[in-house]
C-alpha cells in the first residue's frame, strides 16, 4: 500500500499544473539582464506579478545573450528580476493592448554585505530543468551533507544504483559518468570510487540524457556530469568542515581559494574514516541430467575504510580573454573487508525451499586492500569574442594503481568435508592520456559553428594470483592465476551547425570515432584484436511556443564499450560456490535514441515531460549458470533491446516557504537473445520516481524529506524486486550565515536492500532456481558543522554547502 500510495502521488504531478492557463498575447514586454561589467546574464528568473506581488502571473528565463521577452494581458504588474548572488530588480508596469513595452537593458549588482568579511548572498533551485539537461544543486541537499558522491547520486532523478556496483538511468547501465566534463580515474571503479568523493566537494550534478556529438559517443544510456567546487572570488574565501555519524563515518574537508588579480588558486581536500557492515543471504537449487544440489547462504561482513583526497590548482589568467588552468587530484584509500559465509547444504528436493541439513560450512574472507590515484589536467581557454567565439584545449595524464590481499579460511561446521586455507594477490595498474580541442564561433546572426577532435589511449595491467595450502605447502592454482594486458585508443572529431529563426531553433550533428581495442592473456598467449569505425550523428529541434512553453524533438546515436574490468577472465574468489568471470571477448553495444520534450515555465516552477524510444543492438546481459556446483556469471552480448517509457520532473515553490520537486518515470522494455542454441527473452515494465519535500522553516532552519522508489522489474532469466527509502535532514544556520549545523538521517526505514531471482537457465529440462538477497547499508546518522570565510556564506543557498 506505501508504494501505491507514492506511485500515485508522482504520477499525478502534472495536476499540480493542470491550472496553468496559457495568456493572451495582448501585449509585450522585453528587455536584456547583464551583470555589472555588461555581459549577459543567461538563465537570469524574470517574474510577472500582480500590483501587491501576492500572486505571480507568468514569468521566463533570459536567453544565452541575456534577452527575455514575456506576453501578457494588458493591465498593472510587477515585474521582478532575479538571479543567483545577485540583488532583484523590480519596476512596475502599466501595460496597454497591443503595447511592446521596453525595460530596456538592466546592470544586476552583486549582493555585498559590509561586516567583518564580504559575504555573498543568493540562492539557485535545487533541481534545474532544461531540454539539453537538468542540473541538480547539490549545496540544496540536506540529506546528502556528510555523505559520498554515492549519497548523491541516489537523490538525483532518473539514477538508481545496485550491489554489483552498477549505476542507471532510466533502468539502463550504459551510462558514462564525467567529472567536470571529462573522464577521470575518480570515477573509473563505478560505485566503489564514488565513495571516495565527498558530497562536499561536488557542486552540482548534470544528468543528459541525450547527448548531442559534442559529447564521446561513450554511454548508451547518457551522461552523468558531476562538477566539483572551484571558486573565482577575489581575495581569501573558502570553508571548513568537520562530521561524524552512525554507523562510522567521520571525516574533517575544506575547500579554498585565494584570488589576485592574474592568478586564482583553489584547493579542496579532505580525510574520511568508515565501516560499513553489509550482510546478504540466498537460496540455490539445481537438478540437471548428471547432479543436484540445493543448499542456503548467508554472508554478513563488515568493510572499513580510510581514504583521504587533495585537489589542487590555480587559474592564470594570460589576457582579459585567455585562462590557463593547471590541477591535480590525489586520492589515497586503505580498506579492510572482514566477510564471514556460512554455507549450509540441504537435500535436494524438486521445487522445495528447505530440507534436511546435510552439512555446514563457515568461510572466513579477510582482505585488505590500498589504492592510488593521479590526475593532472592542463587546460587553456581563449574567448575571443565571449562565450560566442571561443577556443578551448584540455590534455590530462590519469594513473591508478590497487593492491589487494585475502586470506581465505573454510572451516567445517557439520559434515565430513576437509578444511580449506587459500589466499589470493590482486594487483592493477591503469594510465590513460587524453588530448580534446574545441571551437566554437557565430555563423551570422543567428547561426553557430561548434569543432572538436580528441584523441584517447587508456592501459591496464591486471595480475591475479591465487594459493592453495596442501599438505602443509603453499601451491599455487594454475586455473584461477593469469595476467591480463588492455590496451585503448579511441580517436574522434565533430562538427555541429546551430541555428535559430523566429521561434524555432536547431542543430544538427556528426561525430566521427575510430575505436582500436588490443586485450591479451598472458598464460595462453590468446590475443584478441578490435578494429572499427562508427558514425555517431545527432539532431535537436525545437519550438518556443510562447515563453514559457517550448518543445523539443531530438534524436542521438550512441555506443557502450564493455567496462575494462568486464573483460577480466579471472573468477571472483571470495565465494566459492557463486562466482562471477568477465568476458574478454565482448564488443560494443550500438543504440539509436529518440525523444520528445515538453518544458511548461512560470513563475513558481518548471515541468519537463519527456517521451523516449530507445533501440539497442549487442546488448551486454549477464548470464547464471550452474557449473560442477558453482554458480557462474558472466557478461556476454546476448540480445536486441527495445525500449521506451515517460518521464516527468517538476520543480514547484509553494506557500513562499516549501520547494516540492519530483520525477516519475515510467518505462517498458523487450529484449531477445540467444545464447548456446538456448532463447532468452523477457519483456518488463518498470516504475521509478522520487519526492522531495522542502521547507524552509525560517531564514535559518531547513527541513528536507526524500522519497525513492524503485519498481520491481523482469529480466532475461527472473525478476528483480523494488525498493522504497527515505531520507531526512535538518540543518540550522549560525552566525549570520557564516556557519552551518545540521543532521541527516539516511535509509530512513533501513530499506535499502535488492533481492533479484533467476528463475530459469535457458534449459527446460532442469530445475534451476536462485534467489539473492543483499543489503549494503543499513540507516545512517550523521552530525556535521561547517564554517565559512572570506566572501563565503551559507545565508541563501538553503542550508547546503557553499559554492
Amino acid at each position: 500500500m506505501k508504494r501505491l500510495l507514492i506511485s500515485v502521488l508522482l504520477l499525478s504531478l502534472p495536476l499540480i499544473v493542470w491550472g496553468q492557463n496559457e495568456e493572451t498575447s495582448e501585449a509585450i514586454i522585453t528587455g536584456k539582464i547583464v551583470d555589472e561589467t555588461s555581459t549577459a546574464l543567461a538563465g537570469a528568473s524574470v517574474s510577472v506579478y500582480n500590483p501587491s506581488m501576492s500572486e505571480v502571473i507568468t514569468g521566463a528565463s533570459t536567453r544565452q545573450d541575456g534577452s527575455f521577452e514575456i506576453r501578457v494581458a494588458p493591465g498593472r504588474y510587477v515585474v521582478q528580476v532575479t538571479f543567483v548572488s545577485y540583488r532583484s530588480h523590480k519596476e512596475e508596469v502599466d501595460l496597454q493592448a497591443d503595447e511592446a513595452y521596453s525595460m530596456g537593458t538592466i546592470a544586476m549588482e552583486q549582493t555585498t554585505q559590509a561586516m567583518d568579511e564580504l559575504v555573498v548572498r543568493g540562492e539557485k533551485s535545487q533541481m534545474q530543468l532544461n531540454f539539453d539537461k537538468r542540473v541538480f544543486q547539490v549545496g540544496r541537499d540536506l540529506t546528502s551533507l556528510g555523505g559520498s558522491a554515492i549519497n548523491v547520486l541516489d537523490n538525483v532523478p532518473s539514477i538508481s544504483t545496485d550491489i554489483d556496483g552498477n549505476i542507471s538511468l532510466r533502468g539502463n547501465e550504459s551510462v558514462r559518468i564525467l567529472i567536470n566534463g571529462k573522464e577521470s580515474n575518480m570515477v573509473s571503479n563505478g560505485v566503489d570510487a564514488l565513495r571516495s568523493i565527498p558530497a562536499n566537494m561536488i557542486q552540482e550534478v548534470e544528468i543528459i540524457t541525450n547527448p548531442s556529438s559534442k559529447y564521446a559517443a561513450e554511454g548508451s544510456a547518457g551522461i552523468i556530469n558531476i562538477i566539483l567546487k572551484k571558486d573565482r572570488e577575489l581575495g581569501f574565501n573558502g570553508s571548513v568542515g568537520i562530521g561524524s555519524g552512525w554507523p562510522q563515518d567521520h571525516e574533517a574537508s575544506a575547500n579554498v581559494n585565494y584570488r589576485t588579480t592574474n592568478i586564482n588558486w583553489f584547493f579542496g581536500g579532505s580525510i574520511d574514516y568508515r565501516s560499513d557492515p553489509e550482510s546478504g543471504s540466498s537460496f540455490q537449487r539445481f537438478a540437471g541430467p548428471d547432479t543436484s544440489y540445493m543448499y542456503r547462504e548467508q554472508t554478513d561482513a563488515d568493510e572499513s575504510e580510510v581514504d583521504g583526497n587533495i585537489r589542487f590548482g590555480a587559474d592564470f589568467y594570460l589576457s582579459d580573454t585567455e585562462i590557463l588552468t593547471a590541477s591535480t587530484y590525489l586520492n589515497l584509500e586503505s580498506q579492510m573487508n572482514e566477510e564471514d559465509v556460512t554455507y549450509t547444504d540441504l537435500r535436494y528436493s524438486e521445487g522445495a525451499f528447505d530440507g534436511e541439513v546435510l552439512e555446514r560450512i563457515n568461510r572466513d574472507n579477510d582482505e585488505e586492500g590500498t589504492e592510488r590515484d593521479f590526475d593532472f589536467n592542463l587546460e587553456y581557454e581563449n574567448k575571443i569574442n565571449g562565450d560566442d567565439h571561443k577556443l578551448t584545449a584540455e590534455a590530462s595524464f590519469d594513473i591508478s594503481r590497487e593492491n589487494s590481499n585475502t586470506d581465505i579460511k573454510e572451516t567445517v561446521q557439520m559434515g565430513a568435508a576437509d578444511p580449506l586455507f587459500q589466499r589470493t594477490e590482486d594487483s592493477e595498474e591503469e594510465m590513460d592520456f587524453r588530448i580534446d580541442v574545441e571551437y566554437v564561433r557565430p555563423l551570422g546572426e543567428n547561426g553557430k559553428l561548434e569543432a572538436g577532435f580528441r584523441t584517447d589511449t587508456e592501459w591496464m595491467d591486471n595480475s591475479y594470483f591465487v594459493e592453495e595450502r596442501q599438505n602443509g605447502v603453499w601451491t599455487p592454482l594454475p586455473s584461477f592465476n593469469d595476467n591480463f594486458l588492455y590496451r585503448e585508443n579511441v580517436n574522434a572529431a565533430y562538427v555541429i551547425l546551430g541555428t535559430e529563426i523566429g521561434k524555432f531553433s536547431g542543430q544538427l550533428g556528426l561525430r566521427a570515432e575510430n575505436t582500436r581495442i588490443r586485450t591479451e592473456i598472458k598464460s595462453t598467449g590468446d590475443v584478441n584484436d578490435q578494429d572499427y569505425y562508427n558514425l555517431f550523428p545527432s539532431l535537436f529541434l525545437n519550438y518556443s511556443i510562447t515563453e514559457t512553453n517550448s518543445v523539443q524533438l531530438s534524436y542521438s546515436r550512441r555506443l557502450s564499450r564493455p567496462w575494462s574490468r568486464a573483460l577480466l577472465p579471472f573468477s571472483d574468489f571470495s565465494d566459492s560456490r557463486s562466482q562471477f568471470t568477465g568476458n574478454p571477448n565482448l564488443t560494443p553495444e550500438f543504440s539509436n535514441s529518440y525523444e520528445v520534450g515538453y518544458l511548461k515555465n512560470w513563475g513558481t516552477g518548471s515541468l519537463l515531460t519527456s517521451l523516449y524510444y530507445r533501440y539497442r543492438t549487442d546488448v551486454i546481459e549477464r548470464i547464471t549458470q550452474q557449473e560442477d556446483g558453482i554458480l557462474r556469471r558472466f557478461p556476454i552480448n546476448l540480445a536486441t533491446e527495445k525500449a521506451w517509457g515517460v518521464e516527468f520532473s517538476l520543480d514547484q515553490e509553494l506557500f513562499n516557504m516549501f520547494t516540492l520537486t519530483g520525477n516519475a518515470n515510467f518505462f517498458r522494455s523487450d529484449s531477445d537473445g540467444q545464447y548456446q542454441q538456448q532463447v532468452f527473452t523477457s519483456e518488463s515494465q518498470a516504475f521509478q520516481s522520487r519526492l522531495q519535500l522542502r521547507w524552509d522553516i525560517s531564514d535559518s532552519w531547513k527541513y528536507q524529506a526524500s522519497l525513492r522508489y524503485r519498481g520491481p522489474r523482469e529480466t532475461t532469466q527472473g525478476r528483480r524486486d523494488g525498493n522504497t527509502m527515505m531520507d531526512t535532514g535538518l540543518s540550522r544556520e549560525l552566525w549570520d550565515g557564516k556557519a552551518l549545523l545540521s543532521l541527516s538521517v539516511r535509509d530512513v526505514f533501513n530499506s535499502q536492500n535488492f533481492d533479484n531471482t533467476v528463475t530459469t537457465d535457458g534449459n527446460p529440462n532442469t530445475d534451476f532456481y536462485s534467489q539473492r538477497q543483499f543489503s549494503w547499508s543499513s540507516r545512517s546518522f550523521s552530525l556535521n558543522f561547517r564554517y565559512f570565510f572570506g566572501r563565503e556564506s551559507n545565508r541563501g543557498r538553503g542550508g547546503g554547502y557553499d559554492r
